[in-house]
């Protein structure tokens, strides 16, 4: 039998070397029987064998090839079996482990990004509707769904099949508490029923209101008013601080100005909670002694923490103070999430929540709330640059919908089907949030489609990780895929799963509706005022722009999106 692998070692070094980066590894007949569809031309090795890095790659491909061929892989790795045995990639580390995240994306180390760069072959060329991740060295074994229809099955029924968000997974959110986004169980339950109204129309209201105020500071306080035309070089810290400033007086009632602090004032509450959301997955790896070396970064980031830990603690003594005898009718009235949840309050946590879990559900909220309006924002106007002729319509629609000068009311914001279709497109195409991994509690199956229908058996402990990329990049459910179509998005901005980039399921993501007033309110009010276009460089197309620009995406914190790139201004009225 070793002669057997041997005998095929210098076509699986091809293999390993060439086609990986298409990531495919089919147990059962890429090595063993030689597929000839499985490899590229050996001279191919020759015309790449300068290239930086060839003999680490092929060092690494060696030991691949023997720790993952299927006579040792059992041994190395005992909960292989958990994938069924599913094609796939057969890798060192997994990219849901801290090697396999810290490491950049190589033919034998998927990285963080691994979804997005190998986006148009992953799934065996988008022939499979799920695929394998078997981790050689370090990480669980994974089933990667790539088609929503399968992950409708596992989602829609989450409750039902008693899937569990993993432990491993969680920790970058527990750091302040549990909350709704890492609980299972009745736990998540009691989350749920809790949070759920503090997600009103009297809250969206407040969310309008004063996005619409942060706008019109934002102009004041930025100079534009004073100018024609403006390059913005890193366009993305407008909508980031505009979605930070929002998220802060509507989620915790805290008014904090549009002007930031400067570097040589004393710590304040906004300038530690941006160092705080910063800094989050640091906080996590960095150990405790780490803090008393002689860094000043290190120093001044334990200090923020530090800051906003007992700053949020003595916020809830405070509103709750405030919120003492209030009757419950009145409670209603308040727009900001976090005295709903003071209000909620309960040191035994059977009906209601633990202070930790207050805070815990506040910073999650403001974590992923912050960072998915930011990034989506930011990625609409770029696409909405790109395409002057969706902008038109945008702005045409705007028009429309809003007495002239006046600022949109909650009820308006039903009329702008096209910027709400703009914002989906922009959310598919980067979704923020890369995976969702469920672990299974019992035996579940599922029915794939692709290659061939079939049903598949996973057995108790086994990880399912939804691919958000693949989901929404997948050619039969969105044609043309890396097109920005906003019209593919109209006549599905309804309540349920058409707008899948918000989850699938009972776990759909609470605060859907809150992000979209916020980006419907600030996108309308932008682009009724100021023109965006983009910055060409000499003898570039916007097809090449596009394609240079918007296809540099990556994980950045705890949201994907793109790299930050400059936008030029332009007014079109008197502001």
């Amino acid at each position: 039998m070793l002669y057997k692998y041997l005998g095929n070692l210098p076509t699986a070094i091809v293999h390993l070397q060439l086609n990986f980066p298409m990531g495919w590894h089919d147990h059962h007949c890429s090595f063993h029987h030689g597929n000839p569809r499985c490899f590229r031309s050996p001279n191919t090795l020759l015309r790449v064998s300068n290239t930086p890095c060839v003999y680490l790659d092929t060092g690494i491909a060696f030991i691949r090839y023997f720790l993952g061929c299927s006579c040792l892989s059992p041994l190395v790795n005992p909960s292989w079996k958990h994938v069924q045995y599913v094609p796939g990639m057969r890798v060192l580390f997994s990219p849901l482990t801290i090697f396999g995240a810290m490491i950049p994306t190589r033919s034998w180390n998927p990285g963080l990004n691994w979804s997005w760069i190998w986006r148009k072959t992953a799934y065996m060329n988008r022939t499979h509707d799920i695929i394998s991740m078997v981790p050689i060295l370090f990480g669980k074994p994974s089933i990667y769904v790539g088609s929503l229809d399968v992950a409708r099955q596992l989602l829609v029924n989450e409750n039902k099949l008693r899937l569990e968000k993993p432990a491993d997974l969680r920790k970058s959110l527990l750091l302040w508490g549990e909350s709704l986004s890492t609980t299972n169980g009745e736990d998540w339950r009691r989350h749920r029923r809790i949070l759920g109204p503090a997600f009103s129309n009297e809250t969206y209201v407040t969310v309008v209101k004063e996005t619409a105020s942060i706008y019109r500071e934002m102009v004041a306080a930025e100079g534009w008013m004073d100018n024609t035309e403006v390059v913005v070089e890193e366009f993305h810290r407008i909508p980031s601080h505009v979605a930070f400033v929002a998220l802060a007086r509507c989620g915790f009632n805290v008014r904090l100005p549009w002007a930031e602090e400067r570097e040589n004032e004393d710590l304040s509450f906004g300038k530690a909670l941006k160092t705080v959301i910063r800094t989050n997955l640091a906080r996590l790896a960095i150990p405790i002694w780490a803090y008393k070396l002689p860094l000043e970064g290190l120093h001044k980031m334990d200090q923020a923490w530090k800051y906003i830990g007992v700053y949020m603690h003595d916020l809830v003594a405070r509103r709750r103070e405030e919120l003492r005898g209030e009757v419950p009718e009145n409670l209603h009235q308040r727009g900001d999430l976090f005295s709903r949840l003071v209000a909620a309050l309960d040191e035994n946590a059977k009906i209601g929540l633990k202070e930790q879990e207050v805070i815990g559900n506040t910073f999650t909220f403001m974590f992923v709330g912050h960072e998915t309006s930011a990034r989506v924002l930011t990625e609409a106007l770029g696409f909405l640059a790109i395409h002057q002729d969706e902008q038109d319509k945008a702005v045409n629609e705007i028009s429309s919908a809003l007495p002239a000068g006046q600022d949109p009311t909650f009820n308006d914001l039903s009329k702008l089907v096209h910027l709400l279709a703009c914002f989906h497109e922009a959310l598919r195409i980067y979704p923020p949030s890369l995976m969702m991994g469920r672990d299974t509690t019992s035996e579940i199956p599922i029915k794939v489609t692709h290659p061939s229908p079939q049903t598949i058996l996973l057995p108790k402990g086994s990880r399912v990780v939804m691919d958000m990329i693949a989901l929404h990049h997948d050619p039969r459910v969105f044609p043309d895929p890396e097109k920005f179509k906003p019209s593919r998005w109209y006549g599905k901005n309804g309540v349920g799963d058409e707008v899948s980039m918000f989850g699938l399921g009972p776990r759909v993501c609470i605060g859907r509706k809150f992000v979209e007033s916020e980006a419907l309110t600030f996108l309308s009010m932008f682009l009724r005022d100021w023109k965006v276009d983009i910055i060409l460089s000499p003898g570039e197309t916007r097809a090449q722009y596009e394609d240079r620009v918007m296809g540099r995406a990556r994980l950045i914190g705890h949201a994907f999106g793109v790299e930050p790139f400059p936008l030029k201004v332009s007014r079109r009225v008197s502001v």
